[in-house]
């Protein structure tokens, strides 16, 4: 078995893993990134919108290739098909191609001297006193001072070290389709809500372009194929378009796992539970986490300092930043997953009636949510018709 050494070793090359990678590298250490697959970016199972600010915030241009369209807002649209439109003058939001972006993610971390080592899974790992040992799928043998698990949702290695992953019965299943030969308005996103459409998440219609979109939902105990199928008939009445892509995948609602570092460790995106739990998208914020794990890796490196001590560090700076935002953007979802169509109506008509769009669109914020989400509970007629369930999560 060939052994080989690397100061940082990150499993996973999705953005997370990659960000993580890139920026640890960028302070002078030698990283090797390991990923499974045998190219990056597939298979694909993230829809690709992303905040115009989010991507500004991770250094990643708004202009590149793997922007397929930009979108003004979005409308919402409640179970009985009542809608209100949330809007800014400019676009605000970017859709990706993900394989697209995170090759052009890897290519970053290859210019700032990261190894990346594809068809190679992480079989097995021992942290100790000494080192981070990995044993990977094709036989060769990896010794590193940390360990970045950047895995994602079914994250092997937390569980094999004891730190406690993702709750698996907490996933949920999405199943997400690229569509052309669809009527669409192609500055905005849709958003369809209601247990009948999707229970315990949303479906969403994502334009690519004048007549393409990626079409998809998420949802909890239910099929989401025939869910999906049901709503491609009530949304696309015509039914003149063509399937191109059909992707699947467990979505992230649950918020950060209780731990995220250990002894020559440190947890970034999916596996750590880094995705905001309203929408389920985990780039930026894994992205934004994955910088401190890079920085403080690379500390961890120059200081020579690899216990749980140092390494809480990486811990205490995410949760500043972004406690708060999870901890909210979790009450709204348990909150959401709990409400019958016909209270999702009412809310939608209070919205409507109080012209609160108005409010959503100026003050709104794709990523940093935590405070709209006060705002709007707040709201008298709001207040009064969640209160029964706000005393559900605050006992």
């Amino acid at each position: 078995m060939t052994s080989r050494e690397t100061q940082v070793i990150v499993v996973g090359a999705g953005p997370s893993g990659l960000i993580a990678a890139r920026e640890t590298a960028q302070r002078g250490v030698s990283v090797t990134a390991l990923e499974e697959h045998s190219e990056i970016g597939r298979p694909c199972h993230c829809a690709g919108l992303l905040s115009m600010d989010g991507m500004r915030r991770l250094k990643i241009p708004s202009d590149g290739f793997y922007v397929q369209n930009r979108v003004r807002g979005a409308v919402f649209f409640s179970p009985s098909g009542l809608s209100f439109r949330v809007e800014r003058q400019k676009p605000v939001a970017c859709i990706v191609d993900r394989v697209s972006l995170d090759k052009f993610l890897a290519d970053r971390a290859v210019e700032s001297g990261v190894e990346i080592k594809l068809g190679c899974a992480a079989c097995d790992v021992r942290l100790d006193l000494n080192e981070a040992l990995i044993k990977s799928s094709d036989g060769r043998e990896f010794k590193a001072d940390i360990l970045i698990d950047a895995e994602g949702a079914s994250s092997r290695i937390l569980k094999s070290v004891g730190l406690k992953s993702l709750n698996s019965d907490r996933l949920i299943s999405g199943l997400q389709l690229d569509l052309v030969g669809v009527d669409i308005d192609p500055d905005f996103v849709e958003i369809h809500v209601g247990r009948k459409i999707a229970p315990g998440f949303f479906a969403w219609v994502i334009p690519l372009g004048k007549d393409a979109a990626r079409v998809g939902l998420g949802c909890r105990e239910a099929n989401p194929k025939k869910l999906l199928n049901r709503f491609l008939e009530r949304r696309f009445k015509e039914k003149s378009y063509e399937v191109l892509n059909v992707r699947s995948g467990a979505i992230v609602t649950s918020g950060p796992i209780k731990k995220t570092f250990g002894e020559r460790m440190l947890v970034v995106g999916d596996a750590a539970g880094h995705v905001k739990p309203t929408t389920g998208g985990g780039v930026i914020f894994g992205g934004i986490c994955a910088e401190i794990a890079g920085r403080v890796a690379a500390e961890a490196v120059s200081r020579g300092i690899f216990n749980e001590e140092f390494l809480s560090l990486y811990e205490r700076l995410w949760r500043k930043d972004l406690d708060k935002e999870f901890r909210n953007m979790l009450l709204a979802r348990k909150i959401l997953n709990r409400l019958p169509d016909k209270l999702i109506d009412r809310l939608f008509e209070v919205v409507i009636k109080e012209d609160l769009q108005q409010f959503l669109s100026r003050e709104g914020s794709m990523d940093f949510q935590s405070g709209i989400i006060s705002d709007l509970l707040r709201q008298k007629r709001i207040f009064r018709l969640l209160s029964p369930f706000l005393k559900l999560f605050h006992r």
